[in-house]
């Protein structure tokens, strides 16, 4: 999987964990997604912190061959917002899924 991230106003600190942090992470479409898709999929990582209070802002957008999925989370910390975000597209993911077996 092609993996993109972008930053505005984020730390280097932050931006280093977000990408360790989103390696371990992936596992969780290995067991929703199959390999074939995954191998030509892309996943774009936004990330902002804004200026005018603690929080951050993550935007997650999923690029597969015949689908398309976007969730995006505000949060005090870059990994509670990730993980929100990230948990929105799984449900998502299920749910196209879901439909394409029934």
């Amino acid at each position: 999987m092609n993996i993109q991230f972008s930053y505005k106003q984020v730390s280097e600190k932050d931006k280093k964990f977000l990408q360790e942090y989103t390696q371990k992470k992936i596992e969780r479409f290995k067991k929703l997604i199959s390999e074939k898709e995954l191998e030509v999929g892309r996943l774009e990582i936004k990330s902002e912190k804004f200026a005018k209070k603690e929080a951050f802002k993550v935007e997650l957008f999923l690029s597969l061959p015949e689908h398309q999925f976007r969730a995006s989370e505000d949060d005090h910390t870059i990994v509670e917002a990730f993980d929100l975000a990230l948990d929105k597209l799984i449900i998502q993911i299920r749910k196209e899924f879901e439909k394409l077996k029934n």
